[in-house]
């Protein structure tokens, strides 16, 4: 469990905390919640013991049975799965005793460390471990391949899901999680909400994703004012009764304040005559001990609007037979779309699927390979994605970078505009480079807001957003006029605003028949089941077309997949053989009689045992190599 009693932590001469007292049962799910640069971090920093607390105390589990995302991959030479398989603890100590074991002074010890050394990897079952890190990888979207691959041609985004791995591996009493959606794609991100609640873990997690936090925790943390504030249920009931209880503080603050205005009334009226000298004393009195409540400290909601389109034509992208892609690689193929005034679009599908490349070519940043794609004369796009973010000159400002577009505007204008989107008079003329990456996205969209767009196309806009922006986009792009295409991980701004969904797999794009609910649910079922084009077609469709159209799968898969289940279950005798003689051989180790013997048998067993653990392993590379060929098998 976790218990933070009287905790006081200082930075600077800000006060973050002041005498908390809160604490999380076992098993708990926890929801830290609070405005960007309140404390958030530093609270899971001082959990973690990595900052001195300056009062109270922290009662935690030991450092070896809590997980956190550690971000500072140092792992040179190591392949993936080799890395999450460090997060293990107790495995990586099992190996150390082989090896300080196999290392140590030739002596009676010697074989005794060497065979309980053996005896306690043996019982921890590497293999089953193995596939536990397999799963979350697969979890997570990293293929077999990906895997195996060396961490230096991973790209950040696959490191961070491999730290977030490297944790869910970890055996851990505590999990404490700060922003573990980024870099998620919604798929992922489902599998990782089914995960964390079959979790046997205390867990503290820190995200901008209500949605994320509805389902995933039972309890709300809320910083603010200096303090943590324990709310029950998750985070729509927490703003459910964080609202309530703000009215009937408001409600307690006003009527407080007409009780001391009366009194302070009469005192001021009284207090200098003699006859009513003693009631005034008796009011002063009264006033010195009524406990002031403090006004209530709450942030105005942030909100602003997209401008009424100048011109909205009927019909604003059309494409057919479309192939898309690259030089080198074709990554969609007989696209149809269509896009049309008032249209709502929410894209879903798996990182790499072809989100991103389709919504290029939508936008003209990448042409068609192959057919034809139109864009109605009088269709304005408003591209929103990550990688403009970076394209944002540095060294300007936001003022500077707004009136590149409105050279003709007067500053007082400009000015009145970014201050909408929450750039007072020292942000705004901050350089663009020294801003935080959500002051950045408020950048991009001002700029974006500016232009009058008819048709929005956003890709992940809510990267690197607090909760009140989030908030404030979603009200946005719901009041919007245009059309809107949307990619998005982030299922309440979805929901709000979608009205229609695309589903981009298996190398095309067609319409998904449902909600996301369905769609949650159809990832889980895929997850469980291999899929081929045809079944991800049917994806969409109700059970009863899903079942008939897998009845029909059945005999085809079976005759295309028979050869490689053929060699696979070779391996896997081959496996089953190996385990049975390191299992033999193991027990053999595990005995003390057996180190009596022969000195050059027992060196020659220790070699075997060597050479079965190098045999086992290229093995199960072999046996994920063809598991992955059949559940891609078309």
């Amino acid at each position: 469990m976790l218990r933070l009693t009287g905790l006081r932590l200082d930075r600077g001469a800000r006060t973050l905390y002041r005498d908390v007292n809160v604490s999380a049962a076992d098993g708990e799910r926890v929801g830290l919640v609070g405005a960007n640069g309140c404390g958030k971090s530093s609270l899971i920093a001082a959990i973690l013991g990595r900052v001195a607390i300056d009062d109270g105390s922290v009662e935690a589990p030991p450092q070896d049975r809590i997980g956190w995302i550690d971000q500072d991959i140092v792992a040179e030479g190591a392949c993936a799965i080799d890395f999450v398989l460090s997060g293990h603890s107790a495995l990586m100590q099992a190996h150390a005793q082989v090896r300080e074991a196999l290392d140590c002074e030739a002596g009676e010890s010697k074989d005794l460390q060497i065979a309980s050394a053996h005896a306690h990897l043996a019982e921890l079952d590497e293999g089953a471990i193995r596939a536990r890190a397999m799963a979350i990888l697969d979890g997570l979207g990293l293929s077999a391949s990906e895997a195996r691959a060396p961490l230096v041609e991973l790209s950040g985004g696959q490191r961070n899901r491999l730290a977030l791995a490297r944790v869910l591996l970890q055996p851990a009493d505590l999990l404490l999680l700060d922003e573990p959606t980024n870099h998620l794609d919604l798929d992922s991100i489902v599998w990782l909400e089914n995960w964390l609640r079959r979790l046997n873990a205390t867990v503290i997690v820190v995200s901008h994703d209500r949605e994320f936090l509805d389902r995933c925790v039972g309890t709300i943390w809320q910083v603010a004012s200096e303090t943590i504030v324990r709310y029950a249920g998750n985070y729509s009931a927490f703003e459910t009764t964080w609202l309530t209880r703000q009215r009937q503080l408001g409600a307690q603050l006003r009527r407080q304040q007409q009780t001391i205005a009366h009194l302070q009334s009469f005192i001021d009226r009284f207090r200098a005559k003699p006859t009513k000298a003693r009631q005034a004393q008796s009011r002063i009195k009264m006033l010195e001990r009524i406990e002031k409540l403090e006004p209530m400290r709450e942030e105005r909601e942030w909100r602003f609007q997209f401008f009424d389109p100048l011109r909205l034509p009927a019909h604003l992208v059309e494409g057919e037979g479309l192939r898309l892609g690259y030089a080198d690689k074709v990554v969609l193929n007989e696209v149809q779309v269509s896009v049309r005034a008032g249209d709502r679009i929410g894209v879903l599908g798996v990182n790499g699927a072809g989100k991103s490349t389709l919504v290029k070519a939508i936008v003209g940043e990448l042409p068609a390979i192959q057919g034809e794609l139109r864009r109605s004369a009088g269709t304005m796009i408003g591209y929103f994605a990550q990688h403009q973010l970076e394209d944002l000159d540095p060294a300007e400002t936001p003022l500077q970078l707004l009136r590149r577009i409105a050279p003709d505007a007067r500053e007082q204008e400009l000015r009145d505009f970014l201050g909408g989107f929450r750039f007072g008079a020292e942000l705004v003329a901050l350089p663009v480079g020294r801003m935080s990456g959500g002051e950045r996205a408020r950048c991009a969209l001002a700029l974006l807001v500016w232009r009058k767009p008819n048709l929005l196309v956003l890709d992940e806009p809510t990267n690197h957003l607090d909760m009140a922006t989030r908030e404030a986009l979603t009200v946005a792009l719901s009041c919007f006029e245009g059309a809107l295409l949307v990619v998005s991980h982030d299922r309440h701004l979805l929901r709000a605003t979608a009205e229609q969904l695309w589903l981009v797999d298996q190398a095309g794009v067609r319409p998904f028949d449902g909600d996301l609910d369905d769609y949650s649910a159809w990832v889980i079922e895929r997850r469980r089941v291999p899929s081929s084009p045809e079944t991800a077609d049917a994806a969409p469709l109700r059970r009863s077309e899903q079942r008939r159209l897998a009845a029909g799968e059945r005999e085809r898969l079976a005759k295309a997949r028979r050869p490689l289940q053929n060699r696979l279950a070779a391996i896997e005798q081959r496996i089953q053989s190996l385990t049975d003689e390191i299992r033999e051989l193991d027990g053999r180790l595990a005995t003390e009689e057996f180190y009596t013997g022969d000195p050059d048998s027992v060196g020659q067993a220790l070699k075997r045992r060597a050479q079965l653990d190098d045999a086992l392993h290229t093995l199960e590379a072999h046996w994920l190599e063809l598991q992955s060929q059949i559940d891609a098998i078309a």
